[in-house]
């Protein structure tokens, strides 16, 4: 075997200096040449940080195993004119969901609001929406892209003529909404079991119309007035399946797609509940639970949040 050739004394020194100059960010090449950053490593994880967090979703497992041994909570259960107290103790409190039929008998709105009635009411009132949905992928993360306007009973003409996603009145165009939207006001009543006097936010939509999985910061009280909605829920046990990266969504995007559980496997196993929300019925959506939102019909519902107890939780929210 050969060996290496032996380097001169200068040769020597000009590898030491070439070595020195690099730790200082000089390469020694000519100037002007292009200058490749080094790839730093990743950096490795802590082992006693990745046991905790596989500590931490076995607890949540094991304690949503456990919650499914009674059909009261384990389930979503389905409730008649629920009172206030039992409200508080079997679901607020602990952060259950259940639907409460009902509650809204005597609503005006119930009767009245036909896709007709609500074009008259409100008119040519300019109101906002959220458009050019379908070629989106991220409709719901840029939703001020997607912020349009257009007189009432135009929309309403539009959705008949058009059902599906493009088009939605949705909560996040609530400001915009109220004052056009006031006449229907006087078709509502109150619940005043779970909620201190304050309006919903509305959302109006032809069928088809859909909100990707996702977790709200505050507990949901949805009131369906029009339609039926079909909704699929998911506890905060199964963040660790969801692909949770960006804010409150999940990559996942709707649990019902089989195209979506190949790209995502983990998502298979995540333990749900499917309701399908008539009109008439509530759903109380604790804070934290995964949930996504098909429209099977025309559909008209309220998303109140002024509930009798304290709805925090967006303020301490990790954002990353």
């Amino acid at each position: 075997m050969s060996k290496p050739p032996r380097l001169t004394t200068g040769q020597f020194a000009d590898a030491r200096m070439r070595m020195t100059l690099g730790g200082l960010g000089f390469d020694g090449r000519p100037s002007g040449a292009p200058v490749v950053a080094p790839i730093a490593p990743p950096p490795r994880p802590d082992p006693a940080i990745a046991l905790a967090l596989r500590r931490r979703e076995w607890a949540l497992d094991v304690a949503e195993r456990q919650r499914a041994l009674s059909p009261r909570t384990g389930g979503v259960p389905v409730v008649e004119s629920l009172s206030s107290d039992d409200f508080l103790d079997h679901f607020y409190a602990p952060g259950r969901p259940v639907v409460i039929r009902g509650a809204m008998a005597g609503w005006p709105a119930l009767a009245k609001w036909t896709p007709a009635y609500l074009a008259e009411t409100v008119g040519a009132a300019e109101i906002e929406y959220q458009g050019g949905r379908s070629g989106a992928a991220d409709f719901e993360l840029a939703k001020d892209r997607h912020r349009q306007r257009m007189p009432f009973d135009r929309y309403m003409a539009m959705i008949a003529r058009e059902p599906g996603n493009d088009a939605y009145i949705t909560a996040y165009n609530n400001a915009g909404n109220s004052a056009a939207l006031a006449p229907l006001m006087a078709d509502l009543g109150d619940l005043p079991r779970y909620l201190t006097p304050a309006s919903g936010m509305m959302w109006i939509g032809p069928a088809d119309t859909f909100t990707p999985l996702h977790f709200d910061l505050t507990n949901n009280l949805l009131a369906q007035i029009v339609g039926t909605k079909r909704i699929l829920l998911a506890p905060p046990s199964e963040t660790g399946r969801l692909h949770n990266r960006r804010h409150v969504f999940s990559d996942v995007h709707d649990l019902a797609d089989p195209a979506r559980l190949a790209n995502y496997p983990s998502a298979k196993a995540v333990r749900h509940f499917t309701v399908d929300l008539a009109a008439g019925d509530l759903l109380y959506i604790p804070i934290g639970w995964w949930h996504q939102v098909r429209s099977l019909s025309f559909s008209v519902m309220l998303t109140y949040t002024n509930f009798l107890w304290p709805n925090a939780g967006h303020e301490s929210f990790p954002e990353g």
